[in-house]
């Protein structure tokens, strides 16, 4: 199973996407400031809740293909 899955950092205040200036780089400690509300994000918070919902993502993934192909099985 060959699967891409993209996760948008959000804004943990307004959850609007997240956006860095072109060649921005970001690491543990920095602060984001959010275009849309103008508060600032901690860099690992961000990363925390977006790891978090791309474990989600393959979660129902997973779950989904697995009752698919189980489903021949109980017939």
């Amino acid at each position: 199973m060959d699967k891409e899955f993209k996760i948008t950092a959000l804004c943990l205040f307004c959850q609007t996407p997240l956006q860095a200036e072109e060649g921005a780089s970001f690491e543990s400690g920095d602060m984001i400031k959010c275009a849309s509300c103008g508060e600032s994000n901690d860099y690992d918070s961000v990363i925390e809740v977006a790891k978090e919902k791309g474990i989600e993502k393959v979660k129902s993934q997973v779950e989904a293909e697995l009752k698919k192909s189980l489903k021949g099985l109980f017939k």
